[in-house]
């Protein structure tokens, strides 16, 4: 029997491809939604205040909290603060509501790889202690949050995601229209790694968790595989049947994007997905080129 899916974030780019995917598979999905105007299995919440509807969690046997203040923005103080609160409040707002509910239903957290922070020395795993800088405070504070849970017995599982492959958005969306134009390059030294996913695997990985009981605690929801810069725009150009020779200096990524640039597409991120290898997990897409391939069909 398919398991009843409480979802936040369901507009958002995981959100929409696993909602797609949950609904073509029959399973009963709710949505939690802060608007007032509110569709049938449409419960309303606002964490901020504290407010859910009662009836939200009746029957409901996986929630999975996807809802955040996108990263891909300038760093003021003031984005800096909905960046942390959104996810820190509503995680914490959702734990709290669970432990205190009869059913105990499990919660399929979000996060980040950027949980590890700058990793210069090389690769990393779950295994591997939290990094410094904002992301990796924001992930530590992200995932505490959801403690309540935790402590209440119920099965918590945190996806570490990194760089997810979608020509609809997130990072793979904003250099599109450069690569195709033939103005593509690496960044920086182009030696950095990047963790990535394709959108679909991430959607089986979720699906996976969701469905594996003996899933729990951080998992990290990359490829197995982490490149550098230099081949992930090589390999992207290759695919595009585009030249590359266009790369973008780590001081202009610093003035234009601030901090921001610095620990995202700057940052060596080599995380490697140990648990769910573990567990049993086989990706579509293990290879990048076969995942860009498909992404871009």
């Amino acid at each position: 029997m398919k398991k009843n899916i409480l979802m936040t974030g369901s507009s958002g780019l995981i959100g929409t491809a696993l909602l797609k995917y949950l609904t073509k598979e029959g399973y009963s999905v709710s949505l939690l939604k802060r608007s007032k105007v509110l569709e049938a299995n449409e419960f309303f919440w606002d964490p901020s205040r504290g407010e859910i509807d009662n009836l939200a969690l009746k029957g409901i046997d996986v929630v999975v909290h996807l809802a955040g203040e996108p990263i891909a923005q300038r760093w003021s103080s003031s984005a800096k603060k909905r960046i942390v609160n959104s996810r820190v409040n509503g995680t914490r707002f959702l734990a709290e509501t669970i432990a205190q509910s009869q059913a105990h239903p499990s919660l399929i957290c979000a996060s980040g790889t950027n949980y590890y922070g700058d990793q210069p020395e090389g690769v990393v795993d779950e295994s591997s202690p939290p990094g410094l800088g904002f992301l990796a405070e924001v992930c530590r504070q992200w995932e505490s949050a959801a403690n309540p849970a935790i402590e209440a017995g119920v099965r918590v599982v945190f996806m570490r995601t990194g760089i997810v492959l979608s020509g609809h958005g997130g990072a793979l969306a904003k250099m599109l229209p450069f690569f195709k134009a033939g103005l593509g390059g690496r960044i920086g030294d182009g030696q950095q790694l990047m963790s990535w996913i394709s959108l679909s695997d991430l959607v089986k990985a979720y699906i996976f968790v969701l469905e594996d009981d003996a899933a729990s605690g951080a998992l990290n929801a990359v490829a197995p595989e982490p490149v550098t810069n230099s081949m992930f725009t090589k390999t992207l150009g290759k695919v595009l049947g585009r030249p590359t020779v266009f790369p973008l200096p780590a001081s202009l990524v610093k003035m234009i994007f601030g901090e921001m640039g610095k620990e995202t597409v700057l940052s060596n991120l080599g995380v490697l997905p140990k648990s769910l290898i573990d567990l049993g997990f086989e990706w579509q897409h293990a290879e990048l080129e076969t995942a860009l391939k498909q992404t871009l069909s």
